[in-house]
């Protein structure tokens, strides 16, 4: 008989389904894989190099409900361009092609880049929290256009995210199959990300994978491939 834990939210987490059989599956198939893209991420975090970290940052505002290969084409042109360093708003909106609501982006990546380029450096800034989880709720407070998602996503692509989620369409829809959580949310509180994402660490435990490995085996799941 399967045993179960209730999930915080009242659902259950079963001992074993066919979704948890393919995570593992996948992360066995490339865990290889895995640990080379979360090494490239540490090693983002070791140079500590600022413009590093605000093309990570400006690449995280584009990606809501776009699609996130085309965004960092965007950021690499915008930045080889130098209109990523010193466009304003009227210059930068146009060539957000990939990125769905343009002209809100575009005010979102000068505003942050105003405040990092002008004022403190963002490198400086992360370097005061005590953890990622701190960082997060900060870039969220301070930072527009930057929920937990992308915070979360941003810190991952700095080299610290290894106990913290990226929760989006992509991993809900898979929770809601693994009966990690009941069904997927129709919005999302702050409250309700850190709940899901407990939900999703203990999660992590009983299937035996790390939580950034599997944040990145549950993404090539659903896209059948790894990217930033």
């Amino acid at each position: 008989m399967q045993s179960f834990d209730e999930g915080t939210d009242g659902g259950t987490i079963m001992n074993g389904n066919e979704v948890w059989n393919e995570i593992r599956s996948i992360h066995e198939t490339y865990t290889d894989e895995i640990e080379r893209r979360l090494g490239s991420f540490s090693e983002v975090w070791a140079r500590h190099d600022e413009g590093e970290f605000l093309r990570e940052l400006f690449f995280c505002l584009l990606t809501p409900q776009s699609n996130a290969r085309r965004c960092w084409e965007t950021i690499e042109r915008l930045s080889g361009d130098g209109l990523l360093e010193r466009g304003c708003e009227d210059e930068l909106a146009p060539c957000l092609h990939a990125a769905r609501f343009k002209n809100k982006k575009a005010a979102y990546i000068c505003r942050a880049r105003e405040r990092f380029t002008r004022g403190e450096r963002l490198v400086d800034v992360l370097d005061m929290f005590p953890s990622a989880h701190a960082a997060r709720m900060w870039l969220v407070k301070n930072i527009d256009g930057m929920g937990c998602k992308e915070a979360s996503h941003f810190l991952r692509n700095v080299g610290w995210g290894a106990d913290i989620a990226i929760l989006d369409r992509h991993l809900f829809g898979t929770l809601a199959e693994a009966g990690v959580i009941n069904e997927v949310p129709k919005s999302m509180s702050i409250a309700g990300y850190c709940r899901i994402e407990e939900q999703m660490r203990r999660f992590s435990y009983q299937i035996g994978i790390p939580m950034d490995h599997l944040d990145m085996a549950i993404w090539y799941r659903k896209k059948g491939e790894f990217f930033k």
